[in-house]
């Protein structure tokens, strides 16, 4: 038996073995408690120096001493037995600290995401640009972003109040392109026609009907509802000549109700998955 060589391929594990704890205890993260697994690992580390130092003095002993070689030869075959234990118990360690720290990390992946998703709600409720929101979002792994989410990101979307505050110039104009089309489904002679067509006269209440006046009073009242998808969906109906000259407005609402349905398409498949 070559008792220098046996006790160099110890060495050699042990000192792999000592590398493997102090490479755990530095990759930690700091927020999971691995307090008890780094004590577990010190007094692993003690039994490893242990082992050091009698393979060291085993080394230094002249062959002479030990007779036939047997003692040298039992003893490594103790140090052999008791290092494939420390082994085992080494790498359990450090399976269960890779899986505190995998928890972790998917738990803060998680935390991070549900945070950008928060960020981005409340943008596109104030009508701010959330471009960093999105940049956060990708990093974190999102990479499926709706697209209406992505394209309102650099500038924002139109606030709600906005799009409410605008609607009547907007539907005025529709209106009187309906008018002068000859689409608005309205008599078009005597002088209450001529002065619906003066004065821009429109019905502000929700009111039935296909014509062109009755569809935006639909519209309006459910954009006073915040539906904004509803109200475009009234609109849609509208003759090309209307909706063209409300299309800056309508741009605007399809913009919002993009983003509005993209962050609950989002919120829905993270909540899923």
């Amino acid at each position: 038996m070559n008792l220098r060589t046996e006790t160099g391929d110890m060495q050699a594990r042990l000192d792999s073995q000592a590398q493997d704890i102090a490479a755990l205890q530095e990759a930690a993260p700091p927020e999971p408690d691995l307090s008890g697994v780094e004590q577990q690992l010190a007094q692993l580390s003690e039994t490893v120096q242990s082992f050091e130092t009698r393979i060291a003095a085993l080394e230094d002993r002249p062959a002479a001493a030990s007779g036939d070689g047997s003692e040298s030869a039992d003893d490594l075959e103790e140090m052999r037995a008791a290092l494939e234990r420390q082994q085992s118990e080494i790498e359990r360690l450090l399976a269960n600290a890779q899986s505190i720290e995998d928890a972790t990390a998917a738990a803060a992946r998680a935390a991070a995401i549900q945070a950008g998703v928060s960020k981005m709600t409340a943008a596109i409720s104030t009508g701010s640009a959330y471009e960093g929101v999105v940049s956060d979002l990708r990093d974190a792994g999102v990479s499926d972003l709706p697209e209406p989410l992505v394209e309102g990101a650099a500038e924002g979307v139109a606030t709600l109040s906005s799009l409410q505050n605008r609607f009547p110039d907007a539907a005025r104009d529709a209106l009187a392109a309906a008018r002068a089309s000859g689409q608005s489904g309205e008599e078009n002679g005597g002088v209450t026609a001529f002065l619906r067509r003066q004065l821009g006269a429109r019905s502000v209440q929700p009111r039935e009907g296909s014509d062109p006046d009755a569809i935006l009073s639909r519209a309006e009242a459910a954009l006073r509802d915040g539906r904004v998808s509803d109200a475009l969906g009234e609109i849609d109906s509208l003759p090309d000549e209307a909706q063209s000259a409300m299309s800056d407005w309508i741009a605007d609402a399809r913009a919002r109700a993009g983003a509005e349905a993209g962050v609950e398409d989002l919120s829905q498949s993270l909540t899923a998955n």
